[in-house]
């Protein structure tokens, strides 16, 4: 994006702003002196991937060898010579890498040494938690004295806090970074008498909250107006694409390949330009441009970078290849050779410094420095040469480096040198318009005021997830009843900076419906009179109070699920790799597979290669005990990222595209080049370790504050928010009964009388309409059927669903009866293998802006997930309709993305059943597991339909839901469905274990308290062995009796005990083992059942305790229902009390003697144990001991022959 024009005044500003809190301007010898620092003392490292980049602009000439630095002593100076044009020199500009006295100019030119960059100095980062804060003055001046605790451990240290480091609003609890040399003072008292270190401007760094990772990009525009960046990290929405922002993207990519490639003559150059014109023709759709007319653009603006090439790129620096330096000395002239490329869009994370960027370039820069005398003190020439690692940040707008630009580069600087381990004392910029290179040193003052700026949106971040920190615990009381009250608005902290109120600023900021919303809805400002009340009015006057009520409320809720994706983003850098495999969210000690190549079908080739997915690899285990991967939270899909250890952090990001319990395969954006990996760790090791870790913060909540905010905008979605906010009741045409009144239909023939009722009440409303689908009575079904007679009416649909699994039932049972077109889009990893067809990788790639407009616009129906909007295409269309399946599971602001894009929608679910998944007890209490569903539904009964005929359940199994849940209204579609069962085509494998008897029960719970089957933690999660292994033996005799695997479902509220029956059925792998979760939308002739808790105390879990859930489990078979659990322990839940009053009634409770786990036992089970890291085993030990002392008895068994019991005879249907 083309930088803002700015006066000389306002840079002068700028400047003003960014060191008001320094104590003067330091010299550059001070800021060399203050060397930058890193978390782990370790050698230079050799960053990965690096490439001769100028190879085939010069024959591939090899990089010169780096020669020390030779080193003088006092006898070689001439000391007059030295101090010649003292007078000249500008002691507070001059920089570390430019410090050099003049000489007279020689009359021989001498090819100058070119010297190796030095060490970046690793000084040690003290992670602590505040004890106290005093604020005290000190000789007049103020400043902050800190009582730190180290983590790890309980030392106390003092910090005191100096200059601009005071702003920062630290509070006992807080976690701080102290980057600096600690002392131990001579003369103190014996309270005082600890380590201690002064932060002032001058020395040392103080990084609040550095668990929070700001990007240099917000940072940069914080001198100017610090609240910006904070609204654009809370609400991330659509930027409005511009001709030159998407001339500037592609010139990048161009630019970048040049580098990456090492190739710039001009037929490559445009190769190039063309392979990015028709990769962009999405966004040249956008703008309105052919192809035609966005290749002449692109050649016209890359036409600069030969030139660049012929300039810079070289092994040496060339006499034309100026490097320009606004705080060059007078008779100073910097020359640039650009000799090798480290990583083309490396992303840094540095909890260190608490800021994170992604860098166009890493680049091996060899500087030279020529000093020319001035006036009467001319002399000879002296030139200085060295190489240094360097951020190079490329800017395709107005030439001139842009204070955004080098305040960003600066950071940079700061996050390379602690990657690299070498000192980077300045950054490039290079303009392509004007083809200038500019040198941004990283001074010390402004590195100074620009982490002081961090820390301050630190702080201002902490509150916004929060309420004040003395309240925080009852947040996460797990007694959610006993956890105190919920905030109210009053006791929330101001979580924005106030507004500049600077109406010509303001007023052209690209945030400013966003930062006026804040105002008016989260802050309740009341202003009449400042430079920027017209335009507050303009933006806000027509909220009302209970609107912005329900924004400030909604808003406040996605702040507090917030919480708990940063605490295990934090994760990453806090707790080890093998810690944090324990709680399931890492799989650490893996190596990469080198004999790997992938064979990519024509779904994973269209994938690979985009911007996330350019690289796929497949990892193992790397000690030789047995680790299932099965183990913990991570699974197919899971956004992941790859790290090295052990302080290498994100060096790649990607998703899990496949995962056994011996191997992972991951595709991500970055190459994972071990050679380069071993140079950069410098060749401490002969192995590379990785970590692979859940990414917790891929889920975008900015973009689902993005839909809440849209409806409050002025120009904004003013239909959604009379209908969602002011709950203004929808209206309906009043037409015939559609089930009775019209004759039958191909595609209607065969609904029953309440689906033909939902599709008539699709077709007249006005606004919106509620399907209310129970199990098993044919939501997929009727969606699309209402799809094709929309479609037969000439409208358009937009198709949406929380998960890419529900789309896809739609889209395969569109499949065979679709006669229009249906574009399928979103994550092509994700998408079902049957319905790629429907994706534009299937088809015939455009070569023009028609060809694309036909293959997008046209298609009557599109489908995607709720978060998968951000294709260009709705920057182009609007539909007729939006139907949103599964609406019950998706929470309000989340589904609300969608809907903006149609004229009406439908919602279809059932909340009943799943809710939408929140984890924060506090944001859950407060209503964000409330969907826009439930809402509407709630609201205006008139608007739902249910479907009430189901055909998957017997009446036995329907008994219990339709008792429990539905009051009685769910009803059996025919008496073939009533009298549903499950036949056992030989009876004789039971007959050989004892005799039979008839048995009619179609639903057993099967009660393990005289067994008995304790559960036991794994980690943080929980399972229960011997349950476990009673399930697999009754599900290895219904399949030893004929039933086919797939006629099988296993079902278990809980992860751990998924994984460990996966394991036990692991031969059977037509077998689906599944979540609760996992299975809404799924069935199976028979359903087996593991409830897991089972415990002396009672302690069932939330899981348990949500009916919704459990409504879900009971509601997946057709024929046979089978539950495994422990009565003692279950019935204490409301529901389930009355479910086995409801069981014992009928006489379908089976109680297991003790030892029953030992009757039928199956051969060829492994010990699962043997499938647990190495370090589990201990925390085994300590749970059997903990478990001995609590009265349990802990069984484990060896598996053998069947003995012949009659404990499965009342499991298992007598023949018809």
């Amino acid at each position: 994006m083309p930088p803002v024009a700015r006066s000389e005044e306002e840079e002068a500003d700028f400047m003003t702003q960014l060191l008001a809190e320094s104590e003067g301007s330091h010299s550059s010898a001070d800021t060399v002196r203050t060397s930058r620092t890193t978390q782990n003392s370790q050698p230079p490292r050799t960053p990965p991937r690096s490439r001769d980049i100028f190879a085939t602009h010069t024959s591939r000439i090899l990089a010169t060898p780096q020669t020390p630095a030779r080193t003088y002593s006092a006898q070689d100076v001439d000391v007059d010579q030295l101090l010649a044009g003292a007078e000249d020199w500008d002691w507070d500009d001059m920089n570390s890498d430019c410090l050099s006295p003049k000489k007279n100019k020689s009359p021989k030119k001498v090819r100058p040494a070119i010297h190796a960059p030095p060490k970046h100095d690793l000084r040690k980062c003290i992670r602590c938690s505040v004890k106290h804060v005093t604020d005290m003055y000190d000789d007049s001046s103020y400043q902050k004295d800190l009582v730190v605790e180290v983590i790890p451990g309980h030392e106390c240290r003092r910090v005191i806090l100096r200059d601009g480091w005071i702003t920062a609003d630290v509070r006992p609890g807080d976690i701080v970074n102290i980057i600096g040399d600690f002392s131990v003072p001579l003369f103190t008292s014996d309270s005082m008498n600890m380590p201690s270190i002064s932060i002032s401007s001058k020395s040392n760094f103080f990084i609040h909250h550095p668990d929070l990772l700001i990007t240099a990009t917000a940072l940069s525009s914080a001198p100017q107006c610090l609240r910006k960046p904070l609204i654009s990290n809370l609400v991330r929405g659509s930027v409005d694409v511009t001709p030159s922002l998407v001339w500037g993207t592609m010139l990048h990519e161009v630019m970048q390949t040049c580098l990456s490639e090492g190739c710039w003559d001009e037929k490559f150059v445009e190769a190039r330009i063309t392979d990015e014109v028709g990769r962009g023709l999405s966004e040249l759709m956008r703008i309105n441009t052919s192809v035609e007319q966005a290749t002449i653009e692109m050649k016209a603006r890359a036409r600069g970078i030969k030139s660049f090439a012929d300039k810079y790129i070289a092994q040496e620096p060339k006499s034309d290849a100026i490097l320009t330096n606004t705080r060059a000395a007078q008779g100073q002239t910097s020359l640039l050779a650009i000799s090798k490329l480290h990583d083309i869009e490396e992303d840094i994370w540095s909890p260190t410094y608490g800021i994170k960027g992604k860098i166009d370039a890493s680049v091996n820069a060899v500087i030279s420095e020529v000093e020319e005398g001035v006036g009467f003190f001319k002399g000879p020439a002296k030139t200085t040469t060295q190489n240094w690692t360097m951020p190079f940040e490329i800017k395709t707008g107005r030439a001139g480096a842009g204070m955004e630009h080098r305040a960003q580069t600066m950071l940079y600087t700061l996050l390379m040198a602690e990657r690299y381990g070498s000192e980077v004392p300045s950054g490039l910029l290079y303009y392509t318009r004007s083809d200038e290179v500019v040198r941004v040193p990283a001074a010390r003052n402004e590195i100074h005021s620009l982490l002081v700026a961090r820390n301050e949106l630190a702080g201002y971040m902490m509150r916004r997830m929060g309420i004040p920190r003395p309240l925080d615990r009852s947040l996460h009381d797990e007694d959610i009843g006993g956890g105190g009250d919920d905030p109210e608005p009053h006791d929330i902290e101001s979580f924005l900076p106030p507004t500049i109120d600077d109406s010509w600023q303001c007023g052209r900021c690209y945030a400013l419906d966003t930062c006026m919303l804040y105002r008016k809805a989260a802050e309740e400002v009341v202003d009449t009179t400042s430079p920027i009340a017209d335009i507050y009015a303009l933006k806000t006057s027509h909220i009302t109070r209970e609107q912005g009520a329900f924004f400030k409320k909604w808003e406040a809720l996605i702040a507090l699920e917030e919480q708990d994706l940063i605490r295990f983003k934090k994760e990453l850098w806090t707790m080890g790799a093998r810690e944090r495999e324990m709680h399931g969210r890492c799989f650490s000690d893996m190596i990469l597979d080198v004999s790997y190549f992938p064979v990519l079908d024509s779904r994973e080739a269209a994938q690979h290669g985009a911007r996330i997915h350019r690289f796929t690899y497949r990892f193992t285990k790397s000690s030789k005990v047995e680790v299932s991967l099965l183990n913990g939270h991570m699974s197919f899909g899971d956004a992941i990222t790859v790290s090295v250890e052990p302080d290498l952090l994100a060096l790649a990001r990607g998703f899990i595209i496949g995962l056994t319990p011996q191997e992972l395969v991951v595709g991500v954006d970055h190459e994972l080049d071990l050679q380069a990996i071993l140079e950069r760790k410098g060749g401490l090791s002969s192995e590379v370790i990785f970590r692979i870790d859940k990414d917790e913060l891929a889920t975008g909540m900015g973009r689902i504050r993005e839909n809440i905010a849209h409806m409050f905008y002025a120009d904004g979605d003013s239909r959604r928010l009379s209908l969602v906010v002011d709950l203004t009741p929808p209206q309906f045409d009043e037409i015939g009964d559609f089930d009775t009144a019209t004759p039958p239909l191909s595609k209607l023939s065969g609904l029953n009388s309440s689906q033909r009722i939902a599709v008539s009440k699709v077709l007249s409303a006005q606004d919106y309409a509620l399907i209310l689908g129970m199990p098993g009575t044919g939501k997929t079904t009727v969606i699309a059927a209402i799809i094709h007679e929309l479609v037969s009416m000439g409208k358009t649909v937009l198709l949406a669903s929380y998960t890419h699994s529900a789309v896809d039932n739609v889209l395969l049972k569109l499949k065979h009866t679709a006669d229009f077109g249906i574009l399928r889009v979103g994550n092509l990893d994700k998408i079902h293998p049957d319905a790629f067809e429907f994706t534009l990788a299937s088809r015939r790639a455009a070569t023009n802006i028609e060809q694309l407009e036909q293959q997008v616009m046209t298609p009557p129906v599109i489908a995607t997930t709720c978060l998968s909007l951000d294709h260009p295409l709705f920057s182009r269309r609007k539909f007729d309709y939006c139907i949103v399946d599964e609406a019950s599971q998706i929470t309000l602001p989340t589904c609300l993305g969608p809907l903006r894009f149609a004229d009406k929608f439908v919602l279809v679910g059932d909340h009943f059943q799943l809710p939408p998944l929140v984890r924060n007890r506090a944001a859950r209490r407060g209503g964000l597991d409330i969907s826009l569903f439930r809402r509407l539904s709630d609201a205006h009964p008139h608007a739902v339909v249910d479907l009430t005929e189901q055909y998957r359940m017997n009446e036995d199994i329907m008994l219990l839901s339709n008792k429990l849940i539905y009051s009685g209204r769910l009803h059996c579609g025919s008496d073939e469905v009533a009298k549903r069962t499950l036949t056992l085509p030989n009876r004789a494998f039971l007959q050989s274990l004892h005799a039979t008897r008839q048995s009619r029960c179609k639903v057993v719970f099967v009660d393990t308290d005289a067994v008995p089957a304790h559960d036991s933690p794994v980690g943080d999660l929980v399972e229960n062995r011997i349950e476990a292994q009673l399930l697999h033996q009754v599900a290895e005799s219904l399949i030893r009796s004929g039933v086919r695997q797939d006629q099988i479902g296993v079902l278990s509220l809980y992860r751990q005990q998924i994984k460990l029956l996966s394991y036990y059925l692991q031969d059977r792998k037509e077998v689906e083992v599944l979540t609760a979760d996992r299975s809404q939308g799924r069935d199976k002739d028979c359903i087996l059942i593991s409830m897991v808790r089972s415990n002396a105390e009672g302690q069932v879990g939330d899981l348990v305790k949500d009916w919704r859930r459990m409504n879900v489990s009971f509601t997946r078979a057709r024929s046979k229902l089978i539950i495994f659990g422990s009565r003692s322990t279950l019935q204490g839940t409301s529901l389930l009390k009355e479910f086995f009053e409801l069981m014992e009634s009928k006489g379908w409770i089976l109680r297991l003697p003790a030892n029953a786990h030992e009757m039928h036992i199956l051969p060829a089970c492994g010990d699962f144990s043997k499938k647990r890291p190495a370090e589990d085993d201990s925390y085994d030990s300590k749970d059997t001991d903990h478990e001995r002392k609590r009265g349990r008895r802990i069984i484990t068994v060896d598996c053998g022959l069947l003995k012949g019991r009659p404990i499965l005879k009342d499991l298992a249907n007598a023949v018809e």
